[in-house]
């Protein structure tokens, strides 16, 4: 097999990246290029590689079946280049983005930061306090914690701990309001917050 010259890195992280968004407009954005130049340098790679990688619509563009075998195999090795790169450049430190509720940032998760700085201080925790759900890939989250199922936007979800949830109030408030509460239905005449 006669080796073949690689094609620029350039126009594979950029094809990886529009692959990834199906947009160039998308792509440039995320590279700081304009959208023609991630155009230009698709379809420097298509002609390298003899082949089309997208299907082109007006506004639109979806990977051909070549295009998104390559697309996921460029994925994971720029992974494993990144990957490979922070272990390289050990004195880096690295930012982990975790978003939260503003309750559970503050009431847990921020008086345990110390201990986890003493522990990793190449790791920098930025909080994010948001109680909608996040999009990891879109909003630049490493990590979510939420109340509740926790899936959406396609990300996987694991259950942390179970949290019990139960009624209290102060026992005068009980009597203020003249109703017993001997069941959870009764729950349904009291103001709840």
């Amino acid at each position: 097999m006669k080796p073949r010259h690689a094609p620029p890195l350039n126009a594979l992280r950029a094809f990886e990246t529009a692959a990834r968004c199906l947009s160039f407009q998308k792509a440039a954005a995320r590279l700081f290029v304009t959208p023609a130049a991630v155009s230009h340098q698709v379809k420097r790679l298509e002609d390298h590689l003899g082949i089309a990688l997208f299907e082109r619509g007006h506004r639109t563009v979806t990977l051909t079946s070549e295009g998104a075998a390559l697309a996921t195999s460029l994925s994971d090795i720029f992974e494993m280049l990144d990957l490979a790169l922070d272990r390289a450049s050990p004195a880096a430190t690295a930012d982990l983005r975790v978003s939260t509720m503003e309750s559970f940032a503050a009431k847990w998760l921020a008086p345990r930061l110390p201990r986890f700085h003493a522990r990793h201080p190449d790791i920098q925790v930025r909080i994010v306090t948001s109680d909608q759900l996040a999009d990891l890939g879109r909003d630049g989250i490493d990590i979510a914690l939420r109340y509740g199922p926790g899936a959406g936007y396609g990300n996987p979800a694991d259950l942390l701990m179970e949290a019990p949830v139960f009624p209290v109030c102060a026992p005068g408030t009980l009597r203020a309001d003249g109703l017993p509460l001997t069941s959870p239905a009764d729950l349904a005449h009291v103001t709840l917050i």
